[in-house]
C-alpha cells in the first residue's frame, strides 16, 4: 500500500507572511469599496447619471470577468445556468448598481454609506432565518438590533433634513432597495454554493450586455459623450475596475489566507472610511447625527459578527 505523502506543515514565518498579506489585501480592500462611494457621490453631483455609472461599471468590469468565463463555458455560465444566471443578474446586475448610485440623486454620501452595507446584513440575517431555516445566538440578534438603531437614526435625520434637500428620505429608500437586492444575492449565492468568483463573473459579463443593448435604446448616448473624458475615466476606474473587479478578487484571497471569519472585518470598515473619504473629496462633513447612527451600526456589526462579544 503506498504511503501517503505528508502534509507540510506552515512555519511560524510562513503563518506571519500570511497573515500580513491579508492583512494589507483587507486594507486595500476596504479602500477601493469606500472610494466607490464617494467617487459615485461626487459624479453624481458633477452632471454624472447612474446609468452613466452603471454603464461605465459593468463594462470595465465585463471586460476584465469575461475570460474566466469563456474559460468555464459562457454557453452554460460555467455549470450556474441560465435560470440561476439570470437571478443573480436581476439581483446584484444593473438594477442594484443603479439603485446604489440613484441615492445620491437626493441623498448625502454618509447616508448611502451606512445604509447600503448594513442594510445589506439586517436584510440577509431576515432572509437567511426565513428561507434558509438559520438560526443565531443572542449575540447576532444584539448586533442587529444596534444595526437597525443606527439606519433608523439615519433615516430620521433624512427625514428632517433640509438642507440636503426635501427629498433626501427618497435616496435613503432607494439605498434600502440597493441593499435588499444585495442581500437576495448573498441568499441565492450561499443556498446555491456557488463559487463567488465565477458567479460575479456572471453577473458582470451579463450585466455588460444587458447595459450595452439598454443604454443605447432608453439614454443619450450624445450626453454622456458630452461629458468631461477625466470625469468618465474616474469612474471607469474606481467603480469598473477597483471596486467592480479587483475588491471582488481581493476578498476571494483574504478568505483564503484568513479565513472567513476574519475576511469579514474588513467590509465593516467601508462606511467608516467612506465617510472619511468624504470630507476632503467632497467638503461633506457628516452630521453629529450621522455619526450615531454610524457608531451604533458599526458596533452592531461587530457584536453581530462575533468581533466584540457580550458578557455571559
Amino acid at each position: 500500500m503506498a504511503e501517503q505523502s505528508p502534509i507540510p506543515v506552515e512555519s511560524e514565518a510562513e503563518a506571519r507572511r500570511r497573515v500580513r498579506l491579508g492583512i494589507a489585501l483587507g486594507i486595500a480592500m476596504a479602500i477601493m469599496a469606500a472610494s466607490s462611494f464617494s467617487v459615485a457621490r461626487g459624479g453624481i453631483l458633477r452632471g454624472v447619471r447612474p446609468e452613466d455609472i452603471t454603464l461605465l461599471r459593468f463594462g470595465v468590469a465585463g471586460l476584465i470577468f469575461l475570460p474566466i468565463l469563456l474559460k468555464h463555458g459562457i454557453a452554460t455560465l460555467g455549470g450556474i445556468g441560465w435560470g440561476r444566471g439570470l437571478a443573480l443578474v436581476l439581483t446584484a446586475g444593473p438594477f442594484a448598481a443603479f439603485s446604489q448610485a440613484a441615492g445620491y440623486l437626493f441623498a448625502p454620501l454618509a447616508h448611502g454609506a451606512v445604509l447600503v452595507p448594513m442594510s445589506v446584513t439586517v436584510f440577509c440575517s431576515v432572509l437567511a432565518i426565513v428561507l434558509l431555516k438559520e438560526r443565531h445566538g443572542i449575540g447576532h440578534a444584539v448586533g442587529t438590533a444596534g444595526i437597525i438603531l443606527g439606519l433608523v437614526l439615519i433615516g430620521i435625520e433624512g427625514l428632517l433634513a433640509s438642507g440636503g434637500g426635501a427629498n433626501v428620505w427618497v435616496g435613503d429608500l432607494i439605498f434600502l432597495l440597493a441593499g435588499l437586492l444585495w442581500a437576495a444575492y448573498t441568499i441565492l449565492f450561499r443556498y446555491w454554493r456557488l463559487d463567488s468568483l465565477l458567479a460575479m463573473a456572471v453577473v458582470c459579463v451579463l450585466s455588460m450586455f444587458i447595459m450595452l443593448v439598454v443604454y443605447p435604446l432608453a439614454f443619450s448616448v450624445p450626453r454622456l459623450l458630452s461629458l468631461p473624458v477625466r470625469e468618465l475615466v474616474l469612474q471607469a476606474v474606481v467603480q469598473g475596475l477597483l471596486s467592480g473587479t479587483l475588491a471582488t478578487i481581493a476578498y476571494n484571497r483574504i478568505v483564503v489566507l484568513l479565513g472567513a471569519g476574519r475576511a469579514v472585518l474588513f467590509p465593516a470598515l467601508v462606511p467608516g472610511l467612506a465617510i472619511v473619504f468624504g470630507i476632503p473629496i467632497l467638503g461633506e462633513w457628516p452630521t453629529w447625527v450621522q455619526l450615531l447612527g454610524l457608531a451604533s451600526a458599526m458596533i452592531g456589526l461587530l457584536v453581530a459578527l462575533g468581533i466584540i462579544r457580550l458578557p455571559r
